[in-house]
């Protein structure tokens, strides 16, 4: 695959459960209007990173409380601006569609995970459990992650990832159900 850089285009995530204020200005939540644009990419880049041209740092964040015996949640898919950042040589089209994938995988990760907690339920007192659960699905948005920048190249075979787009976008469709 042709690549016009001299570094390939690696983009890593970080994968956040935790709670607090999610009203800030810096997380983007995912939705279906707002495509990622590199004006969003806010951090400074890690220049000591040399095989790294941009980093998306993305999560799902859930919130558990309880509430009439019952464990309560919320499970949303998010982008931190001040944590994610490009590198010059990768502000192109091409690499910003990369980013938008692992975004995109973050929300359809979220909606699996929806699903499942729609067809279990948590008592309060079961919080280790719910934990438990949740992390597993952490791990498993995690290694697809990882698999999708394998597969890519970083976004550097251009047909895996053009494959990833549609396969991800198909998957979100199905998933629509769980969609928030």
């Amino acid at each position: 695959m042709k690549s016009s850089l001299s570094i390939p285009a690696v983009c890593l995530f970080l994968a956040l459960l935790f709670s607090g204020n999610t009203d800030s200005p810096d997380i983007i939540y995912w939705s279906p209007e707002h495509r990622l644009t590199w004006d969003d990419f806010e951090g400074m880049p890690a220049y000591d990173m040399s095989n790294i041209s941009a980093l998306t740092s993305s999560g799902i964040v859930h919130y558990a409380g309880c509430k009439d015996g019952k464990i309560i949640y919320k499970v949303q898919a998010y982008f931190e601006k001040n944590e994610s950042w490009v590198k010059s040589e990768a502000l192109t089209n091409h690499h910003l569609t990369h980013e938008q994938i692992h975004f995109d995988i973050t929300e359809l990760n979220a909606r699996k995970l929806r699903k499942a907690l729609s067809e279990k339920q948590f008592n309060c007192g079961d919080e280790w459990a719910f934990e438990y659960f949740v992390s597993n699905f952490l791990e498993r948005w995690e290694t697809q992650q990882k698999h999708y920048d394998i597969m890519t190249q970083h976004s550097l075979n251009e047909e895996q990832q053009e494959e990833w787009y549609h396969k991800i976008q198909d998957d979100l469709f199905k998933m629509q159900a769980f969609a928030e």
